[in-house]
């Protein structure tokens, strides 16, 4: 079993003074609406506040530790573990932003409440093992997937490459 960490002082930061900071925001946006005070805008700012920290503290969508396996994935945040057999997962969908290391990831019936998270991997220890290793539990899913093809293919095209620099 591999286990990967969110460095700890940048979850602090991140997800657990942001969500707070949200909350409060969400609090007193609701609070300044009721009094008038450009309603509109505070209603905004009651939606995406609260939608960050329903994300941070309820749903648990940024996880502080990964663990993989053969046969399964788990993410733990507050103390919750969510895992889930590699066996049994019907869906494992990534976007992928590689420049930043970051990736949305949902699993089988996402939804608000659980089977999505957001994995900042560059915040993680061995940040391109982790990165890498979900990649592949999504391809090793979707083997069929045009994703997946595109990968294949590029992987051809680098290895002949590779094969005619060296002749």
């Amino acid at each position: 079993m591999k286990t990967y960490v969110y460095d700890r002082m940048f979850y602090i930061i991140e997800i657990i003074i942001t969500g707070i900071f949200c909350l409060l925001l969400a609090m007193a946006s609701i609070f300044m609406a009721i009094k008038g005070v450009m309603p509109t805008l505070m209603i905004f700012a009651f939606l995406v506040s609260s939608y960050t920290a329903w994300n941070a503290f309820v749903s648990k969508s940024n996880p502080e530790r990964i663990e993989v396996d053969e046969r399964c994935i788990s993410f733990y945040s507050f103390n919750k573990k969510v895992s889930y057999e590699i066996e049994d997962i019907e869906q494992f969908r990534i976007r992928e932003f590689p420049t930043s290391g970051k990736m949305y990831l949902r699993i089988n019936k996402h939804n608000i409440l659980s089977g999505r998270f957001w994995v900042p991997t560059k915040m993680f220890n061995e940040s391109k093992e982790l990165f890498q290793t979900l990649i592949d539990i999504e391809y090793k899913i979707h083997p069929d997937s045009i994703k997946s093809r595109a990968r294949t293919v590029n992987t051809k095209y680098l290895e002949l490459k590779a094969q005619k620099k060296h002749r």
